[in-house]
């Protein structure tokens, strides 16, 4: 009988221990294991494909600046004429703006608009931290699986405007990176899906290069490659002030 008991308390013990780290800790371990620059530049292209197969292409530039335990972020459209110099500036998740050149004007987007789709792909503007492995904003995690190969992280926004009633990621263990993540709406519908593939090395800094949106109510779907990284590219935080957005040429400073 004592041994019984003794095997039961040693299985639950064990089974405690396989989930001894928590939700937040898996998202902190992620930006933790990727913090070892101050700042970079990527070269990105985005690919919009509707439900006809039709297809948009687009280039834009990412500036990112990590500062403390916050991450400044900047993306500039260059191609084509009809995006061209729409920029996007994030300072937090409650501080961020957009330059629209068509209307020369700097606007903040807050509650309910954060919501919107970015330049008609299939990221909201919550979303783009996601880009570059981080989940901003104030949320809950829960710890809904731990195997040998990858963490699954349950994400709950607390963001009373938001669409998302939680969101699904999964964690590669072997390179501490987010490899897909699934949207679920107010209602718990799946509404949206977000995969990672195709790692690169970027000056020593890995990457998954390719990244899947899908919007599976509209099946439109939009395709991002980053062409390319470079790293600690001396910017500082002179450089994401929502004046300097409307500029026609963004100087590093």
């Amino acid at each position: 009988m004592k041994k019984i008991i003794t095997t039961i308390l040693l299985s639950v013990f064990a089974l405690s221990m396989a989930f001894a780290v928590t939700g937040k800790e898996v998202l902190d371990m992620v930006k933790d294991e990727h913090d070892d620059f101050d700042s970079q530049k990527s070269q990105i292209t985005m690919k919009l494909i509707d439900a006809n197969g039709n297809e948009k292409a687009r280039e834009f530039d990412m500036f990112l600046l990590k500062e403390n335990d916050d991450s400044l972020a900047l993306v500039r459209f260059n191609t084509p004429a009809e995006v061209k110099m729409i920029t996007l500036l994030t300072l937090s998740d409650d501080e961020i703006y957009i330059y629209m050149p068509a209307y020369r004007k700097t606007k903040r987007i807050s509650g309910g608009a954060k919501n919107g789709n970015f330049v008609g792909s299939d990221l909201k503007y919550s979303d783009i931290s996601l880009l570059y492995n981080e989940k901003s904003g104030d949320y809950t995690s829960n710890l809904l699986e731990d195997n040998n190969n990858f963490y699954k992280v349950e994400i709950i926004p607390e963001d009373e405007d938001t669409d998302y009633g939680r969101i699904v990621a999964i964690v590669e263990k072997e390179n501490m990176l987010i490899k897909d993540v699934d949207f679920f709406n107010q209602k718990d519908e799946h509404i949206k899906t977000m995969s990672f593939t195709n790692l690169k090395d970027f000056e020593g800094h890995k990457l998954y290069s390719h990244i899947e949106l899908t919007d599976l109510t509209s099946n439109h779907s939009t395709v991002l490659d980053i062409k390319k990284a470079d790293f600690d590219i001396g910017i500082t935080n002179r450089f994401f002030n929502k004046m300097n957005i409307s500029k026609p040429v963004l100087r590093i400073q």
